[in-house]
């Protein structure tokens, strides 16, 4: 078990700074000596505040899935309806340094399985992406209601819909920085094409 915490800034900074690397440089190079360089503090400063490097890791796993559920909540705020399935959406896009960080940390840690923390959470990806699919649901279901979307819509299909085209870009995103600027471009047209033809079958209702 890692030793008590004295500084909980001092954590965090050691836990960006693996945060950054992974997603820069992959798991296998994530070693607690580099951490320790990219933070340029000692490996016993790491290791003061982490057991090893899988302790590390699941630190790093849930600090990506607060910065992305943060990114979602400041996007949608206190809107409704369509208008918050739209910015719910936009929010975990990779548009900008940070999320294309988010997406690359994923990525690199795709297949890994975070252990659960003393609250029962793990911050893993499939954890975070059934709150986003939770909030989708919830926020279409109100777009129904109000008269957006028409009744009998198959809400399972079109969160599906959304899920695959919001991981599909950053899954890209992530893997192929050459293409970010076009792929951004691409997504931004495929994405609003898309709320505007569900705009559309409600306004035909």
């Amino acid at each position: 078990m890692a030793k008590k915490i004295r500084d909980p800034r001092s954590r965090q900074h050691i836990v960006e700074a693996a945060w950054r690397l992974l997603a820069h440089r992959g798991l296998s190079a994530t070693t607690v000596r580099a951490v320790a360089a990219e933070a340029e503090v000692s490996t016993g400063s790491v290791t003061h505040y982490f057991e090893d490097k899988a302790e590390l890791i699941n630190e790093v796993l849930r600090h990506n899935g607060k910065i992305a559920s943060q990114r979602v909540a400041e996007a949608v705020g206190d809107r409704h309806g369509l208008d918050a399935v739209q910015r719910a959406t936009h929010g975990l896009l990779p548009v900008d340094e940070e999320m294309l960080t988010c997406w690359r940390v994923w990525l690199a840690l795709w297949s890994h399985q975070p252990d659960d923390t003393a609250d029962g959470s793990s911050g893993g990806f499939a954890e975070g992406y059934q709150v986003w699919r939770s909030l989708l649901r919830r926020h279409l279901n109100e777009a129904v209601a109000d008269g957006e979307l028409p009744d009998g819509l198959d809400l399972p299909h079109e969160i599906g819909v959304l899920a695959t085209l919001v991981i599909g870009t950053g899954l890209l995103a992530g893997s192929d920085l050459s293409t970010r600027g076009q792929l951004h471009r691409r997504a931004r047209r495929i994405f609003n094409e898309h709320f505007a033809r569900l705009a559309q079958q409600g306004s035909t209702v």
